[in-house]
């Protein structure tokens, strides 16, 4: 159960850690350079946050099926096609000029940045307990 816990909370610090980088970078974009810009962050951002959501609904859905374990092809394959879907709506969003390439490739950004920020800080607490 501890472990169940760790993870819970490791999860939930990335999405609180996310929802804050999408927020910063936004408002850092219209900031600097304009509204367009932090639009396309916000796109692209929004984008990824509900990729991962839906990655962790399909990993929940997988794992927690007691003595039942899907098979490796059926779990490939709807992470395929979730990664596929994700690539179709950012090429939409490009194709139908909604953002434009830097500032959508920004926001796709915030899960990889929340993900290393929360491993770095997790890192740094680890080394704080053992000296």
């Amino acid at each position: 159960m501890a472990q169940t816990d760790l993870s819970e909370r490791l999860l939930q610090r990335i999405e609180v850690v996310s929802a804050v980088l999408l927020i910063v970078l936004t408002l850092g974009a219209a900031w600097l350079f304009s509204w367009n810009a932090a639009w396309g962050v916000f796109l692209g951002g929004g984008i990824v946050v509900v990729s991962f959501q839906i990655l962790k609904w399909q990993l929940r859905r997988t794992l927690q099926r007691p003595g039942r374990l899907p098979s490796r092809a059926a779990v490939f394959l709807s992470y395929y096609v979730r990664f596929l879907a994700t690539l179709f709506v950012v090429f939409l969003v490009l194709y139908h000029g909604l953002a434009t390439p830097i500032p959508i490739l920004i926001g796709l950004s915030v899960m990889v940045l929340s993900i290393v920020l929360v491993g770095a800080f997790e890192f740094l607490m680890m080394k704080k307990e053992e000296s």
